[in-house]
C-alpha cells in the first residue's frame, strides 16, 4: 500500500501540466515543518550554469511568499532544498541565472504537489495551485493565460473531477470570478453559497458569507453577520482587520496615538509578528517624512524590518516633488535629493544582503529613476546621467518614460550626435514617444541637419509605433473601438462616452485611497486648465472605492474635489464593471480616445499625453 501511495505521488509531481523537465521530492514522504530536498531533472539540450538558482513561489493561506535557492550538481541530476510553512500545499518554480531564464517549462513552470498522498488530497493541491498561479505568473514571468474566463475554465475543470472542493472557502474566489464576468448570471450561485456559510460555526466561512453578501449589495445581511463575527470572536481576524482598518483612516494621526495603538493592539489580539508591527511603523514615519524630521525618520526606520517600505514611502515622496518629467518645476528640491538618496541606498543595502541581489534590480532602477530626476533638476548632469545610464545597461528594461528622460540627460551630456543616434535607434525599433521625436526635431535644428530627413524618420516611427501599437490594443481588447459606458457624474447627472463623439477624452482610473494618483491630480488639473474651451474631455473615473455604500463613496469624493478645488468631471464606476472592461489592472491609469471614438493609448506619460492630444487636436 505504501508503495503505490508512493508512486502516485511522483507520477503526480512528473506529469502534472505537461512538465518537460522533471522535479519531484527526493524523499518519498513530505516532511512537515522541516527542510525538503527536491530533484530537478533538466529536459534534454537545456545547459544549467553554474551558479544557477531556484525560484519558488507558493501559497500559504492568505499569503502568497517566494523564496530563490541555489541548485546543486549532483551526477546527471541537481538538487535544491528549502523550508516552508506547514500549510503549503503546492510549489512552482523555475530555474534561472541572474535575471535571464533557464527553465521555466517552456512558459509553464514546474510544480510540486506536496501532499498528494491520495486523490482528495491531490484535488486541493491542485486547487491551491490555481489559487498560486497569478503570483506564480508575475514574479517568474511566466506567460499564461489569465484571463478570467480562462481561470474559470480551469476551476470548472478541477470541480468537475473533486465536486467535494465547493465546499471551500476558496469557493469564494471563484464565484468573484464568476461574478466579474456576468454578474447576473452568478447572483443565484452567490447567494446559495453565502447562506451555506453563514451556517457554519467558523470565523473563516461567516467572514466568506459577509463578502458574498457584500458582493450581492446586501447590507443589511452584511451588518448583521459582522455583528455576529465580532460577538463569537471578538478578537478574531475580523476584529483586527476592523482595528487596522479605523486605525488606518484615522484623518489625524499623532505619535502618540500610533503607539498607543500599537500598545493595544498587540495586548488584543497577542499579535507581535514584525508584519503588523511594521504597520504602526510606516505610519509614524509618513508623519516625520512630512514634518522633514530626519532624526525621527532614523528611529522609527530602525524598527521597520521591511525596509523596503521606507524606500518605498521615500521614494513615492521624491518622485512627486521632482515634477515627474523633464521640464515641470520641482518642489522642495533638496529635501526631495536627501529623502530619494535615502531610498536609494536602502535598496543598495538590500541587495548587499540578499543572496538574489538580481530580484531586487526592479526596485533599484525604480528608485534610481527618481534620484536620476532630481539631479538633473539641480544641475547635476553628470551624476543624473550615470545614474540612468546604470537603469539602461542592467538590461531590465526601461519605460518610455524613463527613456524620455534619458535622452533629456544623454543630450546634456554626450551631446547632439551621441543622442540623435540613440533616439533613431529606439524609433527604429518601435518606440512610441512623441517626446523623443520632438526632442529629435529640435537636434536636427541645431545640428543643421536637413528636416526633410526628420520628417521621413517622423513619419516611419510613427506609422510603426501605430501599427504595433494598434495590435497590442486589438489584442488586448478585440479591437480597438472605445468601450461605451453610461455612468454618473459627482452631480447625479448620466454621462455616457458616446455623448463625447467629436471629442477627443481622456479616461483617467483613480480612488481617494490611491497616493499615486492624488499624487498626480496637480498636473491633471493643469492640463485641464490648459485644454478648457477645446476638444477635449477629461473624465476622472473613481473606482475600486472601499465604502458598504456608494452614497458614502459618493461624499466622500465631493469632500476630495471640493477641499482641493479641481474642476474635474468625475464619473463613478462603483462596481468596477467598466474598469475591468478596460483591462485596467492598477491606478493611476489614462486612456486616451481620439475623435472618432478610437483608443489610441493606454500607456501614455504623461508628456507624451500632452503631445498626443495636441497631435489629435491638429488633425
Amino acid at each position: 500500500m505504501k508503495k503505490s501511495v508512493v508512486l502516485f505521488f511522483l507520477v503526480c509531481c512528473n506529469i502534472t501540466f505537461s512538465q518537460m523537465g522533471k522535479v519531484y521530492l527526493k524523499d518519498s514522504k513530505f516532511k512537515i515543518g522541516k527542510e525538503n530536498t527536491y530533484v530537478y531533472e533538466p529536459q534534454t539540450g537545456i545547459t544549467i550554469p553554474t551558479d544557477a538558482k531556484v525560484k519558488i513561489v507558493y501559497h500559504n493561506k492568505s499569503d502568497y511568499a517566494n523564496l530563490t535557492t541555489s541548485l546543486i550538481k549532483k551526477s546527471n541530476v541537481y538538487e535544491f532544498s528549502c523550508k516552508v510553512p506547514d500549510s503549503t500545499r503546492t510549489l512552482i518554480l523555475a530555474v534561472y541565472d541572474g535575471k535571464n531564464t533557464v527553465d521555466n517549462n517552456q512558459g509553464k513552470a514546474y510544480d510540486i504537489f506536496l501532499r498528494a498522498t491520495n486523490q482528495a488530497e491531490l484535488g486541493k493541491c491542485m486547487l491551491n495551485r490555481i489559487q498560486t498561479f497569478g503570483y506564480a505568473n508575475y514574479y517568474l514571468g511566466l506567460k499564461q493565460d489569465l484571463k478570467a474566463e480562462s481561470i474559470l475554465l480551469e476551476y470548472n475543470n478541477l470541480y468537475a473531477k473533486y465536486p467535494i472542493l465547493k465546499e471551500d472557502v476558496s469557493y469564494g474566489n471563484y464565484l468573484s470570478i464568476k461574478g466579474s464576468i456576468n454578474a447576473e448570471q452568478a447572483k443565484p450561485e452567490i447567494l446559495d453559497f453565502a447562506q451555506k456559510c453563514e451556517k457554519k460555526t467558523s470565523e473563516e466561512y461567516l467572514i466568506l458569507a459577509s463578502r458574498l453578501y457584500g458582493m450581492l449589495k446586501m447590507d443589511d445581511k452584511v451588518k448583521q453577520i459582522e455583528s455576529q463575527i465580532s460577538t463569537k470572536y471578538p478578537n478574531g481576524e475580523f476584529e483586527k482587520y476592523k482595528f487596522i482598518r479605523e486605525f488606518s483612516q484615522h484623518p489625524d494621526k499623532t505619535e502618540q496615538y500610533i503607539l498607543e495603538s500599537l500598545e493595544l493592539y498587540t495586548t488584543k489580539f497577542k499579535d507581535i509578528s514584525e508584519k503588523s508591527k511594521d504597520i504602526f511603523y510606516y505610519s509614524l514615519l509618513r508623519i516625520y517624512l512630512e514634518k522633514k524630521d530626519i532624526q525621527k525618520l532614523d528611529q522609527y526606520e530602525r524598527l521597520l524590518t521591511d525596509k523596503g517600505m521606507a524606500a518605498s514611502l521615500y521614494n513615492s515622496l521624491a518622485w512627486s516633488s521632482s515634477g515627474e518629467d523633464l521640464v515641470t518645476p520641482p518642489k522642495d528640491i533638496e529635501y526631495a535629493e536627501k529623502i530619494s538618496k535615502r531610498s536609494l541606498d536602502i535598496i543598495a543595502n538590500m541587495q548587499k544582503e540578499s543572496s538574489s541581489p538580481e530580484e531586487l534590480q526592479n526596485s533599484y532602477n525604480m528608485v534610481a529613476d527618481t534620484y536620476a530626476l532630481i539631479l538633473y533638476k539641480l544641475n547635476r548632469f553628470d551624476e543624473a546621467f550615470q545614474y540612468q545610464d546604470k537603469i539602461n545597461q542592467s538590461g531590465v528594461g526601461m519605460s518610455t518614460d524613463a527613456k524620455e528622460r534619458y535622452a533629456g540627460m544623454m543630450e546634456k551630456v554626450k551631446g547632439l550626435e551621441f543622442t540623435r543616434k540613440y533616439i533613431e535607434s529606439e524609433l527604429a525599433n518601435g518606440l512610441d514617444s512623441r517626446v523623443m521625436l520632438a526632442q529629435l526635431k529640435e537636434i536636427y535644428k541645431k545640428s543643421n541637419l536637413s528636416l526633410a530627413e526628420y520628417e521621413k524618420i517622423k513619419e516611419k516611427a510613427v506609422g510603426a509605433a501605430t501599427a504595433k501599437k494598434n495590435a497590442a490594443l486589438v489584442e488586448k481588447y478585440g479591437s480597438t473601438d472605445a468601450i461605451g459606458f453610461n455612468l454618473k457624474n459627482i452631480n447625479g447627472k448620466e454621462v455616457k462616452l458616446s455623448d463625447y463623439k467629436g471629442k477627443v477624452v481622456v479616461l483617467d482610473f483613480w480612488a481617494t485611497w490611491c497616493g499615486p494618483c492624488k499624487a498626480s491630480f496637480p498636473g491633471m488639473q493643469e492640463l485641464v486648465t490648459k485644454y478648457k474651451g477645446k476638444d477635449v474631455e477629461f473624465l476622472f473615473v473613481n473606482t475600486w472605492e472601499r465604502d458598504k455604500e456608494n452614497s458614502a463613496t459618493v461624499t466622500k469624493v465631493k469632500t476630495f474635489i471640493t477641499d482641493k478645488k479641481y474642476s474635474f468631471n468625475v464619473i463613478f464606476d462603483f462596481d468596477g464593471a467598466i474598469t475591468t472592461k478596460y483591462k485596467v489592472e492598477g491606478i493611476p491609469a489614462k486612456i486616451l480616445i481620439d475623435k472618432k471614438g478610437t483608443i489610441i493609448s493606454d500607456s501614455a506619460s504623461e508628456q507624451d499625453l500632452i503631445n498626443l492630444i495636441d497631435e489629435q487636436l491638429s488633425l
